[in-house]
């Protein structure tokens, strides 16, 4: 019978479907200003994250930011999390779709589209400039951790000084 034999080859293409998206990853990161090297050592940072997944509206998502909180407290680990006054501000998005994109381009389910801003102020009274690190992307992967891909190319730059 064809049936039994037509479930297993779905089950296969399916799959195959699967392992081709979960590589496809795009990240881009921008920043005004190259730190100094170790520069970037934060004693506070507030957290901000919002999403808009499965059709929810774009707002304030605790349970992501309690995920990017965890992620930034292991990149810097003598930081504080606070909620105002803070030497590092990082603002989190995620949504399951193009910005922008018309009503009819639905995305894989598991496709995600986030920017992370992070905003660094200088202790040195002297200089005032701020620096800003900007990483988006796109991934299809459901196992990419953005918010860790953030907090590590940030700490990357700070240490190469790029």
């Amino acid at each position: 019978m064809m049936c039994g034999f037509d479930q297993p080859i779905m089950k296969i293409l399916s799959l195959l479907f699967v392992l081709s998206a979960v590589g496809c990853t795009k990240e881009q990161v921008r920043i005004n200003s190259v730190p100094q090297p170790g520069a970037i050592a934060p004693r506070t940072i507030q957290i901000e994250a919002s999403s808009s997944i499965s059709g929810r509206p774009m707002g304030d998502d605790s349970s992501l930011r309690s995920r990017v909180t965890e992620v930034f407290q292991k990149q810097f680990p003598g930081a504080q999390v606070v909620q105002s006054s803070p030497d590092m501000v990082v603002f989190f998005t995620i949504v399951d779709y193009v910005p922008g994109c018309s009503p009819n381009c639905k995305k894989f389910k598991t496709y995600r589209n986030w920017t992370c801003e992070v905003e660094v102020y200088r202790r040195d009274s002297s200089n005032t400039d701020t620096i800003v690190f900007n990483l988006d992307g796109y991934t299809y992967n459901p196992l990419h951790n953005p918010a860790s891909s953030c907090a590590s190319q940030l700490l990357k730059a700070s240490r190469s000084g790029k």
